[in-house]
């Protein structure tokens, strides 16, 4: 009679303590473990793009982590969220459903019995009170067979539990927003490199919410690009067609470059300065201000003198020199703060 095989459990990853913790815990118990890391425009390290990651296998506190890129999926709930936005423009309830969702797809291509997630009761105001983690489980598909390790002695039993697969005793009761208990399980399983506890993800920032809410009020086909641009450089808007935004430094400047965003690109080319992008209304005193801006962000010494611009506009390429001051007066009304 042939061995039957391990059960197997796909655990979805973000990075932080609590993902590692669950990671160890579920393989402490026996299970074949398998990490899926679900990427979008936002979650990724900053100059990072998701195809930089997608499709690749990554090696993660020693377990292999699956990295999916699900940026169309996440855009299309970001901008219609059925739950509404937490503080600011961050869709959370509508997230998490879609992230279960998209693990439950994924159970079968990867020979896994359940889903298992570094969730922690009371840890987050939208998605970690009781009644809505039950309401999410449910609304995912996966009711029964979403298990949270580290809490899971506060909530229901689920069927890997009751089959036997989990043993509750191996599990965890741990609530609300302190690390300290997670810190400790860090040390009973000799994890030590693991990250700080983050500040939130990126669409709780104020900055962003701004951002955000100047784009959808101003657009009504967005695009991934649209979303992926907010979170580089320093953005001015000219008119509900025409935006313009200008690098901070050089990793803006080179995420930029390989951002298709916009149709005009726009860089310094006889002294240190921003790369900038722009939508264009082809109205040319709107051109004419975003040299003025993007001058006051280059290597000038103070006095007037000549910048050259390159300036790419479709298939035409010209260049273009501006002699004067920066203009702060400009770069200062037409912010998106």
């Amino acid at each position: 009679m042939n061995k039957e095989r391990n059960k197997k459990v796909l655990v979805l990853t973000s990075g932080g303590l609590d993902s590692i913790l669950t990671l160890n815990i579920m393989k402490k118990t026996g299970l074949d473990v398998v990490g899926i890391h679900f990427l979008t425009w936002f979650n990724i390290p900053k100059h990072m793009l998701p195809e930089d990651l997608s499709g690749e296998w990554t090696s993660f506190d020693g377990f292999r982590i699956f990295n999916l890129d699900i940026s169309k999926e996440y855009t299309a709930i970001m901008l219609s969220p059925l739950y509404g936005y937490g503080s600011a423009a961050n869709p959370c309830i509508d997230c998490k459903i879609l992230f279960l969702k998209k693990a439950k797809e994924l159970l079968d291509s990867f020979g896994a019995d359940f889903v298992a997630t570094g969730e922690v009761v009371g840890q987050r105001p939208m998605t970690s009170r009781s009644t809505i983690m039950k309401m999410i489980e449910k609304k995912s598909g996966l009711k029964g067979y979403l298990l949270r390790p580290l809490s899971a002695r506060l909530l229901e039993p689920t069927v890997p539990e009751e089959l036997g697969w989990v043993k509750r005793e191996d599990l965890y009761g741990i609530s609300g927003r302190g690390r300290k208990q997670q810190m400790e399980l860090a040390s009973l399983f000799a994890v030590s490199d693991y990250p700080p506890p983050a500040g939130g993800c990126l669409l709780t920032e104020k900055n962003f919410r701004t951002r955000f809410m100047d784009l959808v009020s101003h657009s009504s086909n967005i695009t991934i690009n649209d979303l992926t641009v907010l979170r580089y450089g320093r953005h001015f808007r000219f008119s509900s067609k025409c935006k313009l935004v200008v690098g901070r430094n050089q990793k803006d400047n080179d995420t930029l470059e390989r951002i298709k965003w916009g149709n005009i690109r726009i860089d310094v080319v006889n002294m240190p300065g921003p790369f900038s992008l722009m939508k264009w209304s082809e109205e040319i005193f709107h051109l004419r201000s975003a040299l003025r801006i993007i001058a006051r962000y280059s290597g000038y010494s103070g006095a007037p003198e000549k910048i050259v611009f390159r300036i790419e506009y479709g298939n035409k390429i010209k260049i273009i020199s501006y002699i004067g001051k920066p203009d702060k007066i400009l770069s200062d009304e037409k912010i998106i703060r």
